[in-house]
């Protein structure tokens, strides 16, 4: 018996990057150009920088971008998404997730982060994705400056890791947030148990604060929690799960 847990990995992945051109899906690519002493001015993105950056719009680099979306069930070819649609495609999670599967004989997997269900995360009126990037905790959409210094992340495809799980071999168990997750795992009786400690005023409210971060709707409470399982037996495959929805519901 065994247990696979990742907190904030797949968003980490390296996507693709698409866009919907003429009701036709396109893959972004990137490319770059010298710059010159003489364009450089205080206008330029990053003037440290000795090359410039680009986007260019080609044909898809591979045929599984368009299998993804039939995979989540999702149509960017209806006339609801815009021109210039663009989103992203994380191919890296679906590769994990069947390694996690080849290698996992009996128990467990449980997948931690923020992310979407498709039909939100493809939504016609999210029309420039998910991609943020972050240098010094503050975040923006840029990820062509401070190269290599900065952190760049998506969202998460939950019905993607669900779907493909299936495929993969392993059964989906409940989904739910992570502040019901660790509600249920007894959070709120630690939190309420910390005035009982022998702690200075200023460290048991530091301590509050750290733990209500985790279970707050407004920022960690709202990461979603996938369980899936595999080789479980029929006992086992019927234990209640705590804090759990079943069926999932997204």
């Amino acid at each position: 018996m065994g247990c696979f847990f990742s907190n904030e990995l797949v968003d980490a992945f390296p996507v693709h990057q698409f866009i919907l051109q003429k009701g036709k899906l396109q893959e972004i690519y990137v490319t770059y150009r010298p710059i010159s002493d003489h364009l450089k001015t205080e206008e330029s993105p990053d003037r440290s920088n000795p090359i410039e950056f680009m986007e260019v719009v080609g044909e898809p680099s591979t045929p599984k971008l368009a299998e993804y979306l039939q995979l989540v069930e999702i149509d960017i070819s209806q006339n609801t998404y815009p021109e210039n649609y663009r989103s992203e495609i994380n191919l890296a999670a679906l590769d994990w997730l069947s390694m996690v599967a080849n290698c996992l004989q009996r128990g467990y997997v449980l997948t931690i982060d923020y992310g979407y269900p498709a039909t939100r995360y493809y939504h016609p009126r999210r029309s420039q994705g998910t991609l943020q990037c972050y240098y010094q905790h503050r975040y923006h959409h840029n990820p062509y400056i401070k190269v290599g210094e900065q952190d760049i992340t998506t969202y998460i495809d939950f019905t993607a890791l669900e779907t493909w799980g299936k495929q993969c071999g392993l059964n989906p168990m409940g989904w739910t947030q992570q502040g019901l997750f660790l509600m249920a795992l007894g959070l709120g009786d630690r939190i309420s148990a910390l005035f009982h400690q022998q702690h200075s005023l200023s460290q048991l409210l530091k301590r509050r604060e750290a733990l209500h971060q985790l279970i707050s709707p407004e920022g960690l409470g709202n990461f979603g929690v996938l369980l899936q399982s595999k080789g479980l037996t029929t006992t086992q495959s019927q234990l209640p799960l705590q804090g759990f929805i079943t069926p999932m519901v997204f």
